[in-house]
């Protein structure tokens, strides 16, 4: 099973790290962080998870990053 969050701002990554230490999810599955596309830059947030050392992989929309708002992709 995964838990995947994608995060849109500070503040929403500010609370899937709590959901993340309240609720043990990485010892209970595997956690997925990942940037909203324009709204948070995916350096950023990859530096946030290292900063803080939280156990997840870090996850790009692959269909964006090649893509964007393309429809039908």
């Amino acid at each position: 099973d995964q838990v995947k969050f994608v995060l849109c701002s500070r503040a929403d990554y500010e609370w899937a790290r709590g959901m993340l230490a309240e609720h043990a999810l990485a010892d209970k599955c595997e956690v997925l962080f990942s940037p909203s596309f324009d709204e948070v830059r995916p350096r950023e947030l990859a530096e946030w998870i290292l900063e803080d050392k939280l156990p997840v992989r870090f996850q790009l929309q692959l269909h964006k990053q090649l893509w964007g708002d393309e429809k039908g992709r």
